[in-house]
């Protein structure tokens, strides 16, 4: 049976945490407090939802009625927290996750990997309110999600494969709407609110994994000398406008004015892979964009993503993004 405890506004029992918390972990256990499971442990509403095998959604909109410190021994995966008001604190197997959002601060994200199972602690203080969403997926999720490019999807699995591994970033504002919605979703059938919030919580994984990779990049970028970052910057604006009439490395070389070898060197650096598999990677972005956006004929997307056969291009636009370019291409 399926231990989901939807949003209620009211009272939440001591039990009914310790239920949902299986959808998460196992041995759970509570200290601090003489509660008995059937009585009030928050007041507000409280959430933990399994929308499908491997993402699971925790909404929370509540006021901690006693102290008392819960444990759970989580399963590996990846988890995303936002606070949209209040902290907690709390504990990955002895070290402090530092969750929450101080008074007159932006809303912080947080990302948290377990590459294997481990002790989640709990201490919550009588009178904190706490507003917060939560979605954590499992390593067998993402693995079959193949979340973005080859060069992303790396970054997000080496992270999940990081134990005790951490993330911050300030979400944008439509990030943070998102979240706002998981925790106010409209009145409908179970159904209707179900496939609702998986629609918002897998907008907030993409959400969470852009800033991830991109911060990544940022970063390879920020290591770069000041002379190559402009260099590099001239081969990136070249080829916002020309990709498509690079007919070789040293001619995308020459734009830069380096060498062959030093434009293999600056790609590997700031993008952490080839030259050609970054103008690949540009070939499809703009080929699925011409398809979405102008409807163009998938043999002229496959013309703009580099290739002379529109089935091969199929093949790969699919391997990519998930779908074939008939499945986005706009009617």
């Amino acid at each position: 049976m399926n231990p989901t405890i939807r949003p209620r506004p009211g009272i939440v029992s001591l039990s009914e945490i310790e239920r949902t918390s299986t959808l998460v972990g196992r041995r759970f256990a509570v200290d601090g407090t003489r509660l008995e499971k059937d009585e009030a442990a928050l007041s507000g509403s409280f959430s933990m939802i399994r929308l499908r095998p491997g993402i699971v959604v925790h909404t929370s909109d509540a006021t901690e009625l006693h102290d008392m410190t819960t444990r759970v021994e989580q399963r590996p995966g990846l988890t995303i927290h936002l606070f949209l008001e209040g902290r907690t604190e709390a504990r990955l197997g002895g070290v402090p996750l530092e969750l929450g959002r101080p008074s007159g601060r932006a809303v912080e994200g947080v990302i948290t990997a377990r590459a294997e199972p481990d002790l989640f602690e709990r201490h919550a203080r009588e009178g904190d309110h706490v507003r917060k969403v939560n979605v954590t997926v499992t390593r067998e999720w993402l693995a079959d999600s193949a979340f973005g490019t080859t060069d992303e999807f790396r970054v997000v699995s080496d992270f999940a494969a990081t134990h005790h591994a951490r993330f911050a970033w300030t979400p944008p504002a439509s990030v943070v709407s998102i979240a706002e919605q998981m925790l106010h979703p409209p009145a409908a059938s179970h159904l209707m609110r179900n496939l609702y919030l998986e629609s918002r919580a897998l907008d907030l994984v993409a959400g969470a994994f852009s800033a991830m990779t991109s911060q990544t990049e940022g970063d390879r970028l920020s290591r770069l000398k000041p002379f190559d970052r402009r260099r590099l910057r001239l081969i990136e604006d070249f080829l916002a406008e020309h990709a498509h009439e690079v007919a070789s490395l040293d001619d995308l070389a020459r734009v830069g004015g380096v060498s062959a070898s030093t434009l293999r060197r600056l790609f590997l650096a700031a993008y952490g892979t080839s030259v050609f598999e970054h103008l690949r990677r540009l070939g499809m972005e703009r080929a699925r964009l011409a398809l979405e956006r102008e409807g163009v004929p998938v043999s002229q997307a496959a013309f703009l993503a580099g290739y002379a056969s529109p089935a091969n291009f199929a093949t790969a636009f699919k391997r990519r993004f998930g779908v074939t370019p008939t499945d986005v291409r706009r009617h």
